[in-house]
């Protein structure tokens, strides 16, 4: 049975008084106080949260300091404070996505420069120390061996090809030693707590980490390795050692990433929830070691919940107030994690594991939103091809002060995640209310492919990039349209990097919406997969098939080369060192737009990556978009916005 959760949760359901005082005008055209401006400029991006001496550490994304990201520190006797000077942007570049660049090491911490790519040393008295001096690398991922004083990280080094390994360094001499290569990529380097072995994922083409990795523990004195889990069609990921020694890790062997330990057979606690993210980005985690088993969080139904276990190994459900969790870490009997729901903006949140007490130690957002423009996020399931069921959160237009005309229904924005082997959590998004404060409703589609339904789930994207995640976006949109919800006339599509493909596969290969909007979007496949970097470059083996053996089928599902079934405008926008999808794949598809006469915008942002992280490239992509919008679907701004050059408008 296929339905949208209650429909009567999703109405604002106002007494005739405040009905009376609403005001009647398009949807789409609604005075918001959340402004673009706003929605940009002032959140911050959290990361790498870590707990050491009772002190949280984390990494701080500032769009107002062009995406840089600082380093900070809270404790009950200091506050809050910024560790290092502002010439430091903590950030490394390993896999072009990063992660796992910061690394707490007793009295000392250990970060990568984004300049530079090299490990630094901030020490106790304040002094910072340039650790490595390896031009052509990139470090990520960092361990700490107490025993004998060394540094494991994963180490990409950059010449004519790219060579990942895991390193050891002595951080006294700035030695480098190579302890583990010959697979193509390697992660999670974790020290025993006897400091004897090392334990380790690798995985080579055409895999990635979510298809199939092993799992090894390497003997540090006789140089020794053992196989301990994993394999081809066998995802592990996240190893972790109990303070008595015993290695756990967590596979999805049973279709869920759940919780395992070495020589057992049977997941700790099997559940049809996920313990782990795809790890796209390094150092993060989502279960820890608590003084009496473990705690975790998993992804259920596309939204995070908690569990953790007694000293008898029996596991309980944990309440708590948040539906999406980037990573966290335990020491002692304080959970430190990066956490938030539809209600509360991302923040860094304690936890404390004896009185079961939440406190929020910084939160993403300052500026405070009155509620009633909050648009409360429902689950939905929904028909797709195939006979298939896929997933979605439903975010419906929500303004206290206005209402669409009687018998007009709201403008629908699909929206189309990244990754493709991503997923969308319900999270307090200013993004979102900026759209549902106008007038607009919006679907976050988790389609086949996605994180956090387990692995059958993510594996139907195998093949069929192109035509499952188009169907599903498709399929919601039309199911919403039938559900009254939405405008059938005006449907758009919006997403970034794979959504962005999703984006234009959806225009180019389906004639069900009227507008879209591509952010750094995949237009041609066979040029991805020759041109990307390492990371990725055999990705699409796993996604469309073997290459160039397939060949035809990358030119069938490439947008690039079906502009001519395009017959709706598109705007897109691009960064100029993106290394992940070169601009030259947003420029094309711009040009081929122009020749066909279809009404485009191109936005080129200079100095931007793979993601915006600058605010006000941020802030002028969303106004350009709501522009776009307005002059395709024929609504009034209800504020002055800079206008775009759309080529091809007929007005």
């Amino acid at each position: 049975m296929f339905k949208l959760l209650p429909l009567l949760l999703l109405c604002a359901c106002e007494n005739s008084d405040q009905e009376n005082k609403m005001q009647t005008a398009t949807y789409g055209s609604w005075e918001s106080p959340i402004s673009a401006k706003i929605a940009s400029s002032g959140a911050l991006k959290f990361s790498e949260v870590k707990l050491a001496g009772g002190t949280v550490y984390w990494l701080e994304g500032r769009p107002m300091e062009k995406g840089r990201n600082a380093l900070m520190s809270w404790s009950p006797s200091e506050g809050e404070k910024e560790l290092l000077p502002s010439q430091f942007n903590v950030r490394n570049r390993v896999h072009e996505y990063g992660g796992g660049s910061l690394l707490i090491a007793g009295n000392d911490i250990y970060f990568i420069n984004d300049e530079d790519q090299q490990i630094y040393c901030l020490r106790a008295e304040g002094e910072i120390k340039k650790i490595t001096a390896q031009p052509n690398a990139r470090f990520a991922d960092g361990a700490f061996n107490p025993d004998d004083g060394f540094l494991y990280y994963v180490m990409e080094e950059h010449g004519s090809q790219v060579d990942n390994s895991i390193v050891r360094i002595d951080p006294s001499h700035a030695s480098v030693q190579k302890v583990a290569s010959g697979f193509d990529f390697y992660a999670n380097p974790r020290v025993s707590p006897d400091g004897k072995s090392l334990a380790y994922i690798c995985w080579s083409h055409p895999n990635m980490p979510w298809d199939g990795t092993e799992l090894y523990v390497l003997d540090l004195q006789s140089q020794k390795a053992k196989l301990v889990a994993g394999g081809v069609n066998e995802s592990v990921v996240d190893p972790i050692w109990s303070r008595e020694g015993e290695l756990y890790y967590v596979s999805d062997r049973s279709n869920w990433w759940n919780i395992y330990r070495e020589n057992d057979a049977q997941p700790l606690f099997a559940i049809e929830g996920e313990f782990a993210l795809p790890q796209w980005i390094f150092g993060r985690s989502l279960i820890a070691f608590t003084n009496e088993g473990m705690i975790g969080s998993y992804i259920q139904a596309g939204q995070h919940a908690f569990a953790r276990s007694s000293e008898s190994g029996k596991w309980r459900n944990v309440d708590l107030p948040f539906t999406d969790v980037e990573t966290l870490t335990v020491e002692g009997n304080q959970m430190a994690m990066i956490a938030g729901s539809p209600e509360i903006p991302e923040a860094i949140i304690l936890y404390d594991l004896q009185t079961s007490k939440t406190s929020t130690v910084k939160i993403s957002r300052s500026d405070q939103i009155d509620p009633r423009y909050i648009s409360h996020p429902t689950a939905v399931q929904f028909p797709s091809a195939g006979g298939r069921v896929s997933h979605a959160f439903y975010y419906p237009p929500t303004n206290p002060n206005f209402k669409g005309n009687p018998g007009e229904k709201p403008p629908l924005i699909v929206h189309s995640h990244g990754g493709p082997t991503g997923h969308s959590s319900p999270l307090f998004s200013m993004g979102v209310l900026y759209w549902t404060s106008r007038g607009f409703a919006i679907i976050d589609v988790n389609y086949g492919g996605s994180t956090g339904y387990g692995r059958r789930y993510r594996d139907a994207l195998k093949g069929a990039w192109g035509i499952v995640d188009v169907d599903d976006c498709t399929n919601a949109a039309l199911y919403l349209a039938d559900q009254g919800l939405a405008d059938p006339k005006r449907l758009a599509i919006e997403g970034g990097s794979a959504g962005g493909y999703t984006t234009l596969a959806a225009l180019a290969f389906r004639n069900v919406f009227q507008v879209g909007a591509d952010y750094f979007g995949v237009s041609d496949l066979e040029r991805l997969t020759l041109d990307t970097h390492k990371f990725e470059s055999r990705y699409l083996e796993q996604l469309i098939g073997p290459y160039p053996a397939d060949r035809a089928t990358y030119i069938k599902r490439s947008p690039i080369y079906s502009v001519d079934t395009i017959s709706c405008p598109i705007i897109i926008f691009q960064g100029d060192e993106d290394a992940i999808v070169p601009p030259s794949q947003s420029e094309e598809m711009y040009n081929s737009l122009i020749e066909r006469n279809i009404p485009t915008a191109y936005l080129l942002y200079k100095g931007e990556q793979h993601g915006f992280r600058k605010a006000e490239n941020i802030q002028r992509s969303l106004e350009a978009q709501l522009y776009f919008f307005s002059k395709v679907m024929g609504f009034p701004l209800s504020e002055k916005i800079e206008s775009v050059n759309i080529v091809n408008l007929q007005e």
